[in-house]
């Protein structure tokens, strides 16, 4: 339990130090048709795959009591710090700022949102399913409200981005699903998962050389992207649970302790270092020194805010959702 913990943890570093990496290239205007593909295709996917993991392997809402609560700390936990940082953030025009964000959550900060979203769906379900004593009530409940989700965005309803909610739903759900069944993959045996996970992660890598994994054109590739986003996860998943406790590793963990709070703070300081002409190329020596300079001063100026706002119940609670 301590090690599957621990290895959970560590993914959410990693995520989080990509999802860093991604912002220093697309801040400033360095993407390459390669290694962003590859960070794009990881980073938030990696997310909803632990959290969907953690919400199925959890305890489960069984009354309205527990429900109640439940979401509570969900919407304390997710929904204070995104309206909070959306306010900060668009001062002088908050009401305009608000409007935009609702059908619009990339606006501002959207992975929060949808988490809550999830969560909302995942507690109603498992209701049902308490109420029902079987596990097709919550599992009825769960692909109705993803068919609902897919309907309005079919519709081209804007509220809310169904859009996103259709890009992360199919981690989710297998996370969560993996999560209620770890029996499932027990019966697997080791030898044929990394088989099969690790030849997945080079097609993975073929795939992202070859095609682009970043603009969604439609269904197809909406499908394409999901497919390659599973093989690449997958493989990290593998790698991380076959990598023994050390050092690094236990660092790692330590990091996916914060996701949060480095997630709200970070992007901000992205791009300070960026001249007016531009940053230089990606791959060159320039913009490989850019790069690292960037995201050393990003990193360095976002653990000393985390550190000193942690250090503030009152900002602690309303800027990052914690007590």
């Amino acid at each position: 339990m301590k090690e599957r913990n621990e290895s959970l943890d560590c993914l959410k570093g990693i995520a989080i130090l990509l999802v860093m990496f991604g912002h220093v290239q697309v801040h400033n205007q360095m993407t390459d048709p390669y290694l962003y593909d590859v960070i794009k295709s990881l980073q938030m996917p990696l997310f909803f795959l632990v959290s969907g993991y953690l919400a199925g392997a959890g305890s489960r809402v069984s009354t309205l009591r527990q429900y109640g609560e439940r979401m509570k700390k969900r919407a304390l936990a997710y929904l204070v710090p995104f309206f909070v940082w959306l306010v900060l953030q668009h001062a002088e025009n908050i009401p305009g700022a608000l409007r935009t964000v609702l059908f619009q959550l990339d606006y501002g900060l959207w992975f929060l949102m949808v988490l809550f979203l999830f969560n909302l769906l995942t507690c109603t379900a498992q209701l049902l399913e308490a109420r029902l004593g079987k596990e097709r009530g919550f599992w009825l409940v769960w692909f109705g409200g993803c068919v609902l989700i897919l309907a309005v965005y079919l519709g081209g309803v804007a509220f809310l981005s169904p859009a996103i909610l259709v890009t992360y739903l199919p981690y989710y759900t297998a996370a969560y699903a993996a999560g209620r069944h770890p029996d499932i993959l027990g019966r697997i045996p080791i030898r044929w998962q990394r088989a099969c996970v690790y030849t997945g992660g080079i097609v993975f890598l073929g795939m992202a050389a070859c095609l682009d994994l970043v603009t969604v054109t439609g269904p197809v590739m909406l499908g394409v992207q999901t497919a390659a986003s599973f093989l690449g996860c997958l493989a990290v998943v593998r790698l991380v649970l076959d990598w023994k406790p050390c050092r690094a590793k236990k660092r790692l963990a330590w990091l996916g302790l914060y996701t949060l709070e480095i997630y709200v703070v970070h992007y901000h300081f992205a791009a300070v270092f960026r001249p007016e002409g531009g940053a230089p190329a990606f791959w060159s020596i320039q913009g490989l020194a850019y790069s690292a300079a960037a995201f050393a001063f990003m990193s360095a100026v976002t653990a000393a805010l985390v550190w000193l706002i942690g250090r503030i119940p009152p900002l602690k609670r309303l800027l990052f959702g914690k007590k």
